[in-house]
């Protein structure tokens, strides 16, 4: 072994390490096969190519007509299958979800109108609904609980604001042109027992009524029996509206109207009476007949008239004539007897927006009282019937 002289700016070692690398590159070392990710693809691209490119391989026209059947007739089978998904699963699915999509919005629109209209909860649902991706997704969303909530927060508020000197508001009815007046009490009574359906049809507003002044017949005057103080409901007696449609309306035309005067024509106020009780004593030949007769004639007008001179006691006239024509209507309704072409002149408060209907339609109104509103009377009468 002929042994060199060691290079000192080497150190020891350096020359067997060198030697070993020179080894490793005259040897020829497996490299490790790397992963091919597209294999798949390259397998079903070269099985295609073998179908279509029939340089790569030989085969004879039948087996290439019989290859390329297979591929076209396949191509087919999947058209097939696409299209069928596409008119007979995806397409009626994007029918419906567009239609309850459609259902939804009209129905947040219906319930989320006027001043809640640009409401944070009715864009937010808004948004909601046409991001949803399924029916079964569109009809989970709840809409009536949010459009209630928001409603009678909103109602409230109007309630509070809308309130008369007399503390009562006016409630309109946008579906059935209606106005009522109510206390304000029952306006919130109102709003706390309904959802959003209806109250999405209500809105507040603060009364601006006037004094109407109508003649009218007994009949049309609640049979005679209503008092001032009364409130009564206004309905028109008759099926035909202005254009000549029928009318199937069974609310009230005008509602919570308060009767502030009632007068009765002067006639009902004559008064010209005699009660006679005859008796005959008979003792033998002896006939005695006796006649008890008491007469009574006035005139209601002229007495008070009267007592306003001086002529009588005004403070005893006033007293003794004081609601006599509600009293001679209430017994007239006891003894089921009375005068039924009386006339009344009422002073009746109603909606300023209703003046020229109430006039116009005069001789065809009829004024009703609502039960929710019935004089004691009319209370007794109810109770009696169905206690017994």
């Amino acid at each position: 072994m002929t042994k060199e002289p060691r290079d000192p700016l080497f150190p020891k070692g350096f020359g067997e390490t060198k030697n070993i690398k020179e080894q490793f590159k005259e040897e020829t070392l497996p490299k490790p096969a790397k992963k091919d990710e597209l294999s798949i693809l390259k397998r079903l691209n070269h099985k295609i190519g073998v179908y279509l490119s029939p340089k790569t391989i030989n085969m004879t026209e039948d087996e290439q007509k019989k290859k390329i059947g297979i591929i076209i007739t396949a191509l087919i089978l999947f058209t097939l299958i696409i299209s069928s998904y596409y008119f007979l699963v995806y397409q009626p699915q994007q029918a419906e979800l567009s239609l309850v999509r459609t259902e939804k919005l009209n129905e947040l629109h219906d319930l989320y109108s006027g001043p809640l209209v640009t409401s944070p909860n009715e864009l937010l649902l808004e948004n909601k609904i046409n991001n949803a991706r399924s029916v079964g997704e569109l009809e989970s969303i709840n809409l009536m609980a949010p459009a209630t909530k928001d409603w009678k927060s909103f109602h409230k508020k109007s309630i509070q604001t809308n309130q008369d000197k007399f503390n009562r508001t006016m409630a309109v009815y946008s579906n059935e042109s209606k106005n009522v007046l109510m206390n304000s009490q029952e306006a919130m009574q109102i709003v706390s027992e309904n959802d959003a359906t209806i109250l999405s049809k209500i809105k507040f507003e603060k009364p601006n009524t006037v004094s109407v002044p109508v003649l009218i017949s007994r009949l049309q005057a609640g049979a005679g029996l209503i008092n001032v103080g009364s409130v009564v409901d206004i309905y028109l007696n008759s099926n035909y509206t202005d254009d000549g449609t029928v009318d199937n309306n069974t609310s009230p035309d005008v509602s919570g109207c308060t009767v502030l005067s009632i007068m009765r024509y002067e006639e009902n106020g004559e008064i010209d009476s005699e009660y006679s009780k005859s008796t005959v004593h008979v003792k033998g030949n002896n006939t005695n007949p006796k006649e008890n007769t008491k007469a009574f004639s006035s005139d209601v007008l002229e007495l008070l008239k009267g007592s306003i001179i001086k002529g009588y006691n005004e403070k005893e006239t006033i007293k003794l004539l004081k609601n006599y024509g509600v009293k001679l209507s209430n017994y007239e309704r006891q003894i089921n007897l009375g005068d039924l072409d009386a006339q009344y002149m009422l002073l009746i408060e109603a909606p300023q927006d209703k003046v020229n209907f109430i006039i116009n339609n005069m001789e065809d109104i009829v004024l009703t009282i609502p039960t929710s509103h019935a004089p004691t009377w009319m209370v007794n009468e109810i109770s009696k019937t169905y206690d017994n």
